[in-house]
C-alpha cells in the first residue's frame, strides 16, 4: 500500500499544447551539453551498506504537486515505483521548496520529483543526488522538452513596458523601483531564470541573483511559494511585477489561442476562468500579459543514489520508462482530459525518459 503524508500548498496541472522545437536557454542551447544514452538515468557507482537494506522508498513531492488536487496521479506514480522496486512507497508531500531539496540530500527520501535549480540545490549538498528521468516532449524525446519561465505584469500596465527596439515588442526596462513577486529562492523558472534575465538586462545595478531576494534593486520582494501563490500576488495587487511559469498555473487561466511557444512570448494575455479554485477564486476576472519568458528544463525525478542499491535503481529506471507507464492515464492525462488527478498530460510529453546529469549543465549556466 502506497502511503502519503499530506500537507495542502498550492495547486499545479500542466496541461498545454504540443512543445515547439528546441529553444535557447539564455543563449544556451535547450538540450545543453548532454545526451541521454541508451541505458540512461543516474549513474550507479556502488550504494552504501545502508542502502542495500531498504525496505521502503519515501518519495518527496514540491509543493505545485502536493495538492489534493494530485492525490490520484501521486498515489498512482507511487504504485508504479512499488511494482518496479519490489517494496512499499511512502508518498511525502511539502509546502517549501527546501523540505524536499533536504530531504533528498539527506536521504530522508530517496526519490524526489524536482525542478532543476533544485536538483542542482541538492546536488551541491550532496553530490550522490542524480537526475534518474524527465518527462520527455510529445515525441519521446528531450528536443522539446521544456516549459516556460515567464516575467508578467497586470494586462492594464502592459503599455509600460512596450519597446519597440526588442524583437518582441516589450522589454523589463522598466521594472526596477517595482514591487516584484519571485516563486521561491530554490525554484528554476520562478527564480534563478528571471533573476538571470534582470541580472543581464541591469548590469551595473545587480550583481548577483542573492541581492534580488530582499528589497534594493526592487522596492519589495515577495516570494509565492509556489507558481500559483506568485501569480495570485501579482493578480491580486501585492506586486507590480511577478515571475512564474506556465505549467503550474495555466489550468486556471483562459489560455490564448496558438502554438505553445506563441501563447508563452511577450505580449500574450491571459484571464483568470470564471469559476476557477483556489487561490485563483479571489481574482477571477483579472488579467495579466507577458513581457519577457523563457524556456526550461524540464525538471528530473532525482534519486540519492546512496541511498538505495544500484540494482533497485536499475528496476525503477526500467519501470518508469517502460511503454505500461506512458500509457498510464492517471500519469499522462489523455488529450482534452481535465482534473482526472494526473500530474503530467499527454499533451506535453509522451512519458518518462532517461537523462544524464550533463543536461542541466546549461541551468548550472546561469549566472
Amino acid at each position: 500500500m502506497v502511503s502519503e503524508s499530506v500537507k495542502r500548498p498550492l495547486s499545479r496541472r500542466a496541461f498545454l499544447s504540443v512543445a515547439g522545437s528546441a529553444a535557447a536557454v539564455f543563449g544556451l542551447g535547450l538540450v545543453g551539453c548532454g545526451s541521454t544514452s541508451s541505458t540512461g538515468g543516474a549513474a550507479t557507482s556502488g550504494a552504501t551498506d545502508a542502502a542495500a537494506s531498504v525496505d521502503k522508498i519515501t518519495m518527496v513531492w514540491l509543493p505545485n504537486e502536493s495538492s489534493a488536487e494530485f492525490d490520484a496521479g501521486r498515489e498512482a506514480f507511487g504504485k508504479v515505483l512499488e511494482e518496479a522496486a519490489g517494496v512499499p512507497v511512502e508518498l511525502m508531500t511539502t509546502t517549501d521548496y527546501n523540505v524536499a531539496i533536504e530531504a533528498i540530500a539527506s536521504g530522508k527520501a530517496q526519490l524526489a520529483n524536482m525542478g532543476a535549480q533544485g536538483f542542482i540545490e541538492a546536488q551541491k549538498k550532496n553530490s550522490a543526488v542524480q537526475p534518474l528521468v524527465t518527462t520527455s516532449d510529445p515525441d519521446g524525446t528531450l528536443e522539446g522538452a521544456k516549459y516556460f519561465s515567464r516575467i508578467c505584469v497586470a494586462e492594464d500596465q502592459m503599455d509600460a513596458y512596450r519597446d519597440s527596439s526588442e524583437s518582441t515588442g516589450f522589454s523589463i526596462a522598466n521594472i526596477k523601483g517595482k514591487k516584484m513577486s519571485f516563486v521561491s529562492p530554490t525554484s528554476t523558472s520562478g527564480f534563478k531564470v528571471p533573476s538571470n534575465a534582470i541580472m543581464k538586462a541591469f548590469p551595473d545595478d545587480v550583481k548577483s541573483s542573492d541581492e534580488l531576494t530582499q528589497a534594493g534593486f526592487f522596492s519589495q520582494v515577495l516570494f509565492g511559494n509556489s507558481h500559483p501563490g506568485s501569480a495570485v500576488n501579482l493578480l491580486q495587487g501585492d506586486a507590480d511585477v511577478a515571475a512564474f511559469d506556465d505549467i503550474d498555473v495555466d489550468t486556471y487561466l483562459d489560455v490564448p489561442d496558438g502554438d505553445r511557444d506563441a501563447v508563452n512570448s511577450a505580449g500574450a494575455v491571459y484571464k483568470v476562468k470564471d469559476g476557477a479554485p483556489q487561490p485563483f477564486d479571489r481574482v477571477q476576472g483579472k488579467s495579466f500579459g507577458i513581457i519577457q519568458s523563457t524556456p526550461v528544463l524540464n525538471g528530473p525525478i532525482a534519486v540519492n543514489t546512496e541511498a538505495l542499491p544500484d540494482e533497485m535503481v536499475k528496476k525503477l529506471l526500467k519501470g518508469l520508462t517502460s511503454d505500461e507507464t506512458s500509457s498510464n492515464e492517471l500519469l499522462f492525462a489523455p488529450e482534452g482530459t481535465d482534473d482526472n488527478g494526473a500530474i503530467w498530460s499527454k499533451e506535453d510529453s509522451a512519458g518518462f525518459i532517461a537523462v544524464e546529469d550533463s543536461w542541466y549543465d546549461p541551468i548550472r549556466q546561469l549566472s
